[in-house]
């Protein structure tokens, strides 16, 4: 499995879907922070902190900018097999089909990590050279840690209403589709953030379950986890069934 993963990422090194990603990791945390300075500057009663610049971030992040990034990310991980014919080869090497899926969630779920642990970093240079000219309260050790470890979780939650993604590039063995689905999905996020019926879509429910505000949707905790689970799980299940169809020779 090690291998598998280690050429995955040779060959993610050759192309550029890293620099989108973590361009992408970069982007919204110094967009979050122009608009939060804006806000700070027009409302001198308003004090700038770690806290707020974490919360702006992770709100976009899970409900527009991550998963539009990573499904992109995804459908790229499974698409390019196909549109550079490399499956015929890969499999002349003795590797199950099963361990050739699993590399490939494996790499998604390492990404995924990786953007959120990038899009922290960057927060928290950006609050750093902030409190150099402005007053940002908040800056501890435990609040970094803390927040580092709400963007790990955050990862594994995006990772989880993702991977249906998967199956829809196995599906139709583009990336145009799963674009035009995921497009779908974060507008509906925005649309669904503040209604009684957030908790219940999983992408959503995602956000609200990881910033604590799912009781307010009205969604019990259980619920909500088992709904993201079932989609987790629904998609890991559905590419190996779809795979295993696959007519490769």
């Amino acid at each position: 499995m090690a291998d598998i993963i280690y050429c995955e990422c040779m060959k993610l090194k050759r192309s550029k879907i890293i620099l989108i990603g973590v361009s992408g990791s970069f982007i919204v945390p110094f967009l979050v922070t122009v608009n939060d300075l804006r806000i700070y500057f027009s409302n001198p009663a308003v004090t700038l902190s770690l806290d707020w610049i974490y919360e702006d971030t992770i709100m976009f992040l899970m409900l527009l900018f991550g998963p539009l990034v990573m499904a992109v990310v995804a459908a790229h991980l499974v698409s390019r097999e196909y549109t550079e014919k490399t499956l015929k080869t890969i499999f002349a090497v003795p590797i199950g089909r099963r361990q050739f899926l699993a590399g490939k969630f494996i790499t998604l779920f390492i990404l995924i990590l990786l953007f959120m642990a990038i899009s922290w970093l960057d927060i928290i240079v950006i609050s750093l050279v902030c409190s150099l000219f402005f007053e940002v309260s908040r800056i501890t050790a435990l609040s970094a840690i803390y927040f580092f470890l709400q963007m790990m979780k955050g990862g594994l939650l995006l990772f989880a209403t993702l991977t249906p993604f998967v199956y829809l590039t196995l599906r139709t063995k583009g990336s145009l589709a799963p674009f035009i689905v995921i497009a779908a999905v974060c507008l509906l996020n925005v649309v669904l953030s503040g209604s009684p019926i957030a908790g219940f879509y999983p992408w959503t429910a995602a956000y609200l379950l990881l910033s604590g505000r799912l009781a307010q949707a009205g969604c019990p905790v259980p619920l909500a986890i088992s709904i993201i689970l079932s989609v987790c799980l629904l998609g890991i299940g559905s590419s190996i069934w779809r795979f295993q169809k696959e007519d490769i020779v």
